[in-house]
């Protein structure tokens, strides 16, 4: 389980690092989202979890402003980028798995480290099943991942904080986007066959 939420840790800290760790407000060129588009029932060839996600309710839940960047048509990306230092960085991706999440977890090995590693199973409506994993690295830094499942669809949140931090604050705005996201994938009926997805079921990047 530790390499599990040190694998998370790395994918935010890249993240971070992508966007400069602190956005620059007046960034013109950074994809920012607008009006959710709908997600038609039939999944097109690629799907971006952002269309899930409304950004004001997700600053809401963190208590931060993020630049949000969505990447394009044809390269999709769902990232909350901080404004100020200090602040969390997020990232949601997905991918197709068959399993249930215990199995999931289970291919990462036991490996929680007492009084550090929190795993909790978070009723989130709408989902079938879904788990929040967090943290503290040795430097101190905070990481939280969340995995939702609807069907085959295993939605991922991760969320990258240096300290100072407020780590329940951090694990429920986790859960809060774990909710947007299911929501969203069961009114859109993709929980059985997510787009983008190829026969090996890799996630996303």
């Amino acid at each position: 389980m530790r390499d599990l939420v040190r694998s998370v840790a790395t994918a935010a800290a890249a993240l971070a690092l992508a966007g400069g760790l602190v956005a620059c407000g007046g960034d013109d060129d950074a994809p920012t989202t607008g009006e959710r588009p709908s997600l038609p029932a039939d999944a097109p060839e690629l799907w971006n979890p952002c269309d899930g996600l409304d950004p004001e309710a997700v600053s809401t839940s963190f208590g931060v402003r993020f630049t949000v960047r969505t990447g394009t048509d044809a390269e999709p990306q769902c990232s909350f980028a901080p404004t100020a230092e200090g602040d969390p960085a997020v990232d949601v991706s997905y991918q197709l798995y068959a399993g249930t999440l215990d199995d999931l977890l289970r291919t990462f090995g036991n490996q929680e480290v007492a009084g550090r590693t929190q795993v909790a199973s978070p009723e989130v409506p709408g989902a079938d099943d879904a788990r929040v994993i967090s943290d503290v690295a040795d430097d101190g830094t905070l990481a939280v991942t969340g995995f939702v499942r609807n069907g085959r669809l295993v939605q991922v949140v991760n969320a990258l904080q240096p300290p100072p931090f407020q780590r329940p604050r951090i694990v429920t705005a986790v859960t809060a986007v774990l909710g947007g996201l299911a929501e969203h994938a069961s009114e859109s009926g993709i929980t059985d066959d997510a787009p983008g997805a190829s026969p090996t079921d890799q996630p996303t990047q």
